[in-house]
């Protein structure tokens, strides 16, 4: 058994950098994850409840509060005993079952929206919660709201594979599911005791307190088979391939050099794999860039920088157990101010929910919000990338993102045509 307190226990690295950035953010529910399911079929509201409270029991994070001391600092988390912090699960009619004129789709929106924009108290918990919209008998619409500091993007796809489960049968699922070896107390404990970390080689950026809302727009579908082949002929993952095409459309006007930051898993170890919790490290890139560059050449020098950045964070972070790497992460972290972030979710790592007896998709529901002053967010789906534009309009303007999503889907056609041509740094350059 551990010696150490498992109940109130210090922060973890990446929650301590991510309650900074909350701090100065003037929408705290752009940290907040919202996965919306359209849910066709006899949906059981009882064993969804069931289902929920399961996942609570099984998963800390999902009942830890984050008290303030004297000071009004927030230093340590606390966890509650299951029953002790329930999700607020709430269902709202629309129309009266069994009949009635359906909700205006604007007046449903309006719901969403309000729902979004409900903030979480940290302080006492919990930090999930569960909007159901019933459209009619077997016309439901799903909405779980998770908040940063309790699941990543990775964590997502672990909480709605194992809600489905539970929702199919709860006494299978736990006997199904192996016990979990550590929480994620025992790994705040590990990032406690470890050594301080060097400083990064980079230059330091401050963060800037945000002020005003953020927005967050769908661009097109890019087609990425073309760019798949070149990273084939490069060795290198199709994520370099995406992260060079933004390097180059986020490039300044006569800029020869470019810092981005990509967030990464964070998850070290195979037991992390399973746990539900924040672990999103970040990764700043420092790519040179020459005004005479090709694309394959660009995709060398991001590969280079890349490896850098991960012998850099490796150097800080050695482990008492072999690393097993890090690699792109589902989502996003927040990065400081003036540093653009590129986040690339592939297809196996994308959150999807199952509910025995119904049928499940996802719906077009895309919270208005943003972490970052400029950042693109592309989900892998079927033979093409969505990117998800986002950016605050008091620092880069709604005109100057459209024209970054869109340099990167015409970056990523030219590279296909020809990877050898030099780019030019006008039609690519950033907004």
């Amino acid at each position: 058994m551990p010696s150490y307190d498992r109940v109130c226990f210090p922060l973890a690295d990446p929650q301590r950098r991510l309650l900074d950035r909350l701090g100065a953010c003037a929408d705290p529910s752009a940290y907040v994850s919202f996965l919306a399911h359209h849910v066709r079929g006899p949906l059981d509201l009882p064993r969804l409840r069931r289902a929920v409270d399961a996942l609570t029991a099984r998963h800390e994070p999902l009942r830890t509060a984050f008290p303030a001391d004297e000071d009004g600092t927030v230093r340590r988390q606390c966890v509650e005993e299951p029953d002790a912090m329930p999700w607020e699960l709430t269902v709202f009619d629309t129309p009266p079952v069994p009949a009635g004129p359906p909700l205006p789709r604007s007046d449903e929106d309006t719901l969403l929206r309000n729902f979004a924009r409900r903030p979480f108290d940290l302080v006492r918990g919990p930090l999930a919660r569960v909007l159901v919209v019933r459209r009619a008998a077997e016309d439901h619409l799903v909405v779980l709201a998770v908040h940063l500091l309790a699941a990543d993007g990775w964590s997502l796809r672990i909480l709605l594979d194992e809600l489905g489960e539970y929702y199919a049968d709860a006494g299978r699922a736990t006997a199904l599911l192996p016990p979990l070896a550590i929480q994620y107390a025992d790994w705040a404990h590990w990032q406690a005791g470890r050594a301080a970390r060097p400083e990064s080689p980079l230059p330091r950026i401050p963060a800037r307190p945000a002020d005003g809302p953020g927005r967050r727009l769908r661009t097109a579908p890019v087609p990425v088979p073309a760019a798949g082949r070149l990273a084939r002929q490069e060795r290198v993952p199709l994520f370099t391939v995406l992260l060079t095409a933004f390097v180059l459309a986020a490039r300044g006007p006569a800029a020869s050099r470019v810092l981005v930051d990509v967030p990464v898993s964070g998850r070290d170890h195979p037991q992390l794999g399973v746990l539900a919790g924040y672990f999103i490290r970040l990764h700043r890139l420092d790519v040179s860039l020459p005004d005479a560059i090709t694309f394959r050449q660009a995709v060398r020098r991001v590969q280079g920088a890349w490896a850098e950045a991960e012998e850099t964070d490796a150097a800080s972070s050695r482990l008492a157990h072999p690393p097993t790497g890090t690699g792109p992460a589902g989502d996003p972290a927040p990065a400081a101010g003036g540093v653009p972030l590129f986040s690339y979710r592939a297809r196996d790592v994308q959150p999807r929910l199952r509910l025995e007896g119904c049928s499940v998709t996802e719906a077009p529901w895309l919270h208005d919000a943003a972490k970052v002053d400029l950042g693109l967010i592309t989900d892998r789906v079927g033979d093409a990338v969505h990117p998800v534009l986002e950016f605050r309009p008091s620092v880069v303007p709604e005109r100057a993102a459209d024209r970054l999503g869109r340099s990167f889907a015409v970056l990523l056609d030219k590279a296909a045509a020809d990877p050898d041509e030099t780019v030019d740094p006008l039609a690519a350059g950033a907004p």
